[in-house]
């Protein structure tokens, strides 16, 4: 065989945002409920590429391979390969559980027996910031090889799947991983480089940059400190998508505002008064509106929607979507919304536009769905990844060492 690594298809990355999109469902304030997704991962990927809502700890980046090359070492092939790596992300998975390892580890709870491994869930990252070249490696080098013949040295070109300089991996491993999910020096130093080269201007690299360690308990990018003094073009996405925040909020509170008074008057009692509480969420999302009314009122959507129409190009044929979200906007500019809670046409249109995403599953419908509620559908701000990326770059900086002697190299 040409390659060893030709069993992975071509739909490995469709597979790993489906996982996250299902993973989505299990974080109750995370729903898509007003179908606004399409913007938020754009901005999400503008601000922070490669990243995802399912990444944990950012050893994984290197973990991955290391799970693949110890199955290569072995003499593994099409079958038998895939067979090799599942065991050794496995066995992982198991080492670290024993080693007395929690956070961020993938399968704390289910063991060995997690559906969702860390090869799914890492896998486009792996592609963006060059770590993994391909799911054919074959295939891949003898296209290259043709196409950069003169372009490069040979000694330079990356050797199989992986780039050529993945940090060694430690003897004994996957039986044996030292350090568990925190990064070694030399891990952290190569994985800020390869990131870096991936992501070059973006929110992501600039936080990468020397002297920009996040935040413990930042619960925005926006509220943290690491992204002072970001590059022109990372802040113009940056304050699109704290404004598109802000702003949709407000929806997203009188939808659940809706909710509560459907539920109210359906004599459920098991969540506590929620229609007082989401009258009272919605007045504090008044005064915040309020407050950066200025802003609002003079932000350049043409420009929000340029840009996020060039990560996303269908979110132009989502007219629907368009309509309703810059409906929205145009109250909250001009100031009707912020009388929403009682503006029967806002209501209407918070409403409609449910009823329309959601069909059979509307929580404004279905007898069912209304009887399940806990309280809260999509009602959190939008943060665009925010706790994975902040958890992403502290393991990073962590690594280098911020604190102790770490200098940018």
């Amino acid at each position: 065989m040409g390659s060893s690594l030709a069993w992975l298809d071509n739909s490995r990355d469709d597979q790993q945002r489906m996982r996250e999109l299902i993973g989505l469902f299990s974080e109750k304030e995370s729903l898509d409920e007003l179908g606004i997704g399409q913007v938020r991962d754009a901005f999400s990927d503008l601000l922070f590429p490669g990243t995802s809502s399912l990444h944990t700890r950012a050893r994984y980046l290197v973990i991955v391979p290391w799970c693949f090359q110890a199955a290569e070492r072995q003499g593994r092939t099409g079958v038998a390969m895939t067979s090799q790596v599942e065991t050794n992300e496995r066995t992982v998975i198991a080492t670290l559980k024993k080693a007395g390892v929690s956070e961020g580890l993938i399968g704390s709870r289910a063991g060995v027996a997690v559906k969702t491994l860390p090869s799914t869930i890492y896998w486009t990252a792996l592609a963006k910031y060059g770590i993994r070249y391909g799911d054919q490696a074959g295939k891949w080098l003898a296209q290259e090889s043709v196409a950069n013949a003169e372009a490069e040295e040979l000694a330079e070109r990356p050797i199989g799947m992986w780039h050529p300089t993945v940090p060694q991996r430690p003897k004994g491993f996957p039986y044996d991983v030292p350090g568990g999910l925190d990064l070694a020096e030399s891990e952290a130093r190569w994985l800020r480089d390869r990131i870096l080269a991936g992501t070059a201007g973006s929110m992501l690299a600039h936080m990468l940059s020397y002297g920009h360690y996040p935040v413990g308990d930042s619960t925005a990018p926006w509220e943290d400190p690491a992204i002072a003094d970001a590059p022109y073009e990372a802040s113009a996405i940056l304050r699109h998508a704290q404004l598109f925040s802000l702003a949709m909020h407000g929806a997203a509170l009188l939808y659940n505002l809706l909710i509560a008074e459907r539920y109210e008057r359906e004599g459920l009692t098991q969540v506590e008064e929620p229609v007082a509480d989401y009258r009272a969420r919605l007045a504090d999302w008044v005064e915040d509106a309020a407050n950066r009314a200025g802003d609002l009122a003079t932000w350049d959507r043409a420009d929000m929607w340029a840009r996020v129409t060039a990560q996303n190009p269908r979110i132009a044929d989502n007219q629907m979507m368009r309509r309703f979200v810059d409906g929205w906007l145009d109250a909250v500019a001009n100031g009707a919304a912020y009388s929403a809670a009682d503006d029967d046409r806002l209501r209407a249109a918070v409403g409609q536009r449910e009823k329309l995403v959601k069909r059979a599953q509307s929580r404004l419908v279905s007898e069912r769905m209304i009887r399940t509620w806990s309280g809260a559908s999509g009602s959190r701000r939008l943060t665009f990844r925010w706790p994975n990326v902040r958890r992403l770059v502290t393991d990073i900086h962590d690594g280098l060492g911020v604190g102790t002697g770490y200098a940018p190299a």
